[in-house]
């Protein structure tokens, strides 16, 4: 008996071709298998394909991953470096910050203690013995070189409240005391005869010059050499025309010879106010100021006081 093959067809995939320059058209038959072969090798393909191309596309992003991830260390490493040399130089501006707080608390502290022991303690006991030796120059002198010390310390330090509190104290005495101190030349002139011995012009024998003789042109202005209260202005003796200042701290000077008085007794004058003009009054041989610096009612050389011309 035979079998009819009509139970089971073969299937096939057909590909038609028609070319244009011909009648003749081409057929092309694939059995199922085939054809299943051939869309499992392109499913295939096209994933391998795939796949190669995001294999590409991901090794390209990790090349610039890791270029941007070295560019990022790079950098991250030059902040690194300068935040330690920022640091660096902090930790040295806050060591030298605090030296100078140090310092500035150190000079603080001896410029005040010194005044306090020489204004208000070497005072009274130089006054109580009167004898007429006290280096009034020589304190102005240290005091102002440690003021400006003190002030060129401030000022890189800046301002500090504290410390400036408690220089005001210290500051208003120092400058009630200077003021009081006759440093200011009481006439514009040459020095024409200098405290001590010397050859008397009336009668050439040797007497003591007890101040400085400053020539100069009639009508020169005469101005307090230091701050006080007028004591005497009126005719002197062989001083002629006299103004006489107190200062306080045992201190006082005399200018004679004036040829003007502008000041009266008990008049409060500051450093620098006009108080006479030159003259030739009393026993003098020509227009001169005499001045004279007092310690305790004693002369004193007064170029020990006057500030350096």
């Amino acid at each position: 008996m035979k079998r009819s093959n009509h139970g089971k067809e073969n299937k096939y995939l057909s590909i038609v071709v028609i070319p244009h320059n011909t009648d003749e058209i081409k057929v092309f038959k694939i059995s199922s298998v085939k054809y299943k072969l051939m869309a499992l090798g392109a499913v295939l393909l096209t994933m391998f394909i795939c796949s190669g191309i995001l294999i590409t596309y991901l090794m390209h992003e990790n090349r610039a991953l890791n270029d941007d991830r070295k560019k990022v260390i790079a950098v991250n490493n030059q902040q690194m470096n300068l935040i330690t040399e920022r640091e660096e130089i902090i930790q040295s501006y806050i060591r030298k910050i605090e030296e100078q707080d140090k310092l500035i608390k150190s000079f603080t502290s001896l410029y005040r203690d010194m005044t306090a022991k020489y204004i208000d303690g070497n005072m009274e006991s130089v006054t109580a013995s009167r004898s007429g030796l006290r280096d009034d120059r020589a304190f102005i002198n240290d005091i102002n070189k440690l003021k400006g010390i003190l002030d060129k310390l401030e000022e890189i330090n800046g301002d500090d409240t504290d410390i400036l509190n408690e220089l005001s104290d210290t500051q208003s005495k120092l400058k009630e005391y200077v003021d009081s101190i006759p440093t200011l030349w009481p006439a514009s002139g040459r020095i024409s005869s200098n405290f001590g011995t010397r050859s008397d012009p009336f009668n050439f024998s040797q007497k003591k010059h007890e101040g400085l003789d400053i020539a100069a042109d009639y009508g020169t202005v005469i101005r307090a050499s230091a701050s006080g209260k007028v004591i005497l202005s009126d005719w002197y003796g062989n001083y002629g025309k006299c103004v006489i200042i107190d200062h306080g701290y045992g201190l006082s000077t005399l200018y004679g010879h004036c040829q003007t008085l502008l000041v009266k007794e008990g008049q409060t004058v500051k450093k620098g106010d006009k108080i006479a003009t030159v003259g030739s009054t009393g026993r003098s041989t020509g227009p001169h100021l005499h001045f004279e610096v007092r310690l305790n009612d004693v002369p004193t050389d007064p170029l020990q006081y006057l500030d350096s011309k």
